[in-house]
């Protein structure tokens, strides 16, 4: 439990440096006794005491260790202006593991005791000088291995999150007193918001929620390659093309439809980047003991691609057989099998396919390569347009997630709830649940009614001496 790992009426001792040796190395006390122990060490230049010193100074020095003069500095930040918002001292000396070991355990000695996983950021987080998505910002930090991970966690860590948790649940708590002011007036025939408009509004909420996680989720993308799926009905030709576009047979290919059962994947060299290129199972319906698992395997494959390409077979669409993906996911339409096509024919069809689908089209034929050098384009371009594209990414962690689709859950029923004109005062009292968990989730992104045992987990993340 978080409460009863933090003492803070104790001060805390760590090293806050990386591990290994350096050229620096940092020690850092913190809480009510952290000037006092370092002054036992610690000698100011000019002879004075580090006690007797006020405000926030850095001061030049010499720690005296086991006998032995260290030149050093201290940084010494009085309460509440420091990053704990208690006092706070930092001992920077040569970057000595050895060294850096023996001053905390001179510290020890003193009163204070050694410092638990993010100890520090926990008190800053209890103290209101950070909050709790601002805490996992210093974390995310911390453990970003690029420039574009340091910039989505600087994202965090700036308040990007808690600006976006805390309209919502303004705006949800304007909503709920609307909400809940019908249920007082039951008997009158007093509209306070009319369902069109509470709809409209929970759905601006949603939509910005869901924004969010997909920021978090373009964070997980840096540092792979994009992926592109080939998706369609069966025998569109996905695995052709994908063999086609790899440039060797990757996938089994037949006539026979159903071929597929599983999300095949190869890496394709565009103009400007690779590709993860998928092929997956055609879009069916049945009750085969393998169709569910590809289809399920399929969804998957689609919901986490950054481009997905919609097969269609060109002899069928110029047969006038119906299909279901005009209300699918397609980021760009393949028109397949042109080559069994008259070239009229054909361009009438990639016509039709983009007036209904409102992508472009690319011709091509998997069998005989002709459309590939385009279609190949295309993919570069999009996939570009993609990774240029201003998404501000956010290190959202896996508790960040789960209370932001808590939260879009919540406002999603609570839409449906309101889809009917009387829904305001028929069903006021659920919309008003769904929407006061709505706001419960919200607030656990910044640390509203957030559990000690959810605060635990979180703060264990970190490193000791954070």
């Amino acid at each position: 439990m978080l409460c009863a790992m933090i003492d803070t009426a104790g001060t805390i001792v760590a090293v806050s440096s990386p591990s290994g040796p350096a050229v620096r190395g940092i020690v850092r006390l913190s809480g009510p006794d952290a000037v006092s122990i370092a002054a036992q060490l610690f000698r100011p230049q000019d002879g004075a005491s580090l006690a007797d010193l006020t405000g926030n100074r850095r001061i030049s020095g010499t720690l005296r260790i086991d006998g032995a003069i260290i030149p050093g500095v201290a940084y010494v930040f009085r309460t509440p202006r420091s990053y704990t918002r208690e006092d706070l001292v930092e001992l920077h000396v040569l970057g000595s593991p050895g060294l850096l070991a023996r001053i905390v355990e001179l510290c020890r000695q003193n009163g204070a005791r050694t410092a638990g996983h993010g100890e520090f950021t926990a008190r800053a987080f209890l103290s209101g000088a950070l909050d709790l998505s601002e805490a996992q910002g210093v974390a995310a930090m911390i453990s970003a291995s690029s420039d574009d991970e340091a910039r989505a966690a600087q994202r965090l860590l700036d308040g990007e999150l808690s600006r976006r948790a805390h309209a919502a649940r303004e705006e949800l708590a304007d909503l709920l007193s609307l909400v809940e002011s019908g249920l007082d007036f039951a008997d009158e025939p007093i509209e306070f918001i009319a369902a069109d408009e509470l709809q409209r509004r929970l759905g601006a909420v949603r939509a910005t929620l869901e924004q969010t996680l997909a920021a978090g989720a373009a964070v997980e993308r840096f540092g792979r390659p994009p992926r592109v799926v080939l998706c369609g009905q069966p025998n569109a030709g996905k695995s052709s093309l994908l063999n086609r576009l790899a440039g060797f047979p990757r996938a089994v290919t037949s006539p026979r439809a159903g071929t597929t059962r599983d999300a095949l994947s190869v890496v394709v060299p565009l103009t400007r980047t690779d590709v993860l290129l998928f092929d997956v199972a055609g879009e069916e319906a049945g009750d085969a003991p393998l169709n569910a698992p590809a289809q399920a395997a399929a969804g998957l494959a689609v919901r986490d691609a950054d481009l997905v390409v919609r097969i269609m077979d060109g002899t069928a669409i110029a047969d006038g057989q119906p299909s279901h993906a005009t209300r699918q996911r397609a980021d760009l339409v393949v028109l397949n099998k042109i080559d069994l096509l008259d070239p009229n024919e054909a361009a009438r069809c990639a016509d039709l396919l983009r007036t209904r689908m409102g992508v472009d089209v690319v011709m091509v034929s998997s069998q005989t390569g002709e459309g590939i050098d385009v279609l190949r384009r295309a993919l570069d371009q999009r996939v570009s347009e993609t990774g240029t594209t201003q998404v501000q990414e956010l290190a959202l962690t896996i508790e960040h997630r789960e209370a932001l689709q808590a939260a879009i859950e919540a406002l999603r029923r609570s839409i449906a709830l309101a889809a009917d004109a009387d829904a305001i005062q028929r069903d006021a009292e659920l919309i008003a649940l769904e929407l006061h968990a709505a706001a419960e989730s919200l607030g656990q992104l910044v640390g509203i009614l957030v559990p000690d045992e959810l605060l635990g987990r979180i703060f264990s993340r970190f490193c000791i001496g954070k």
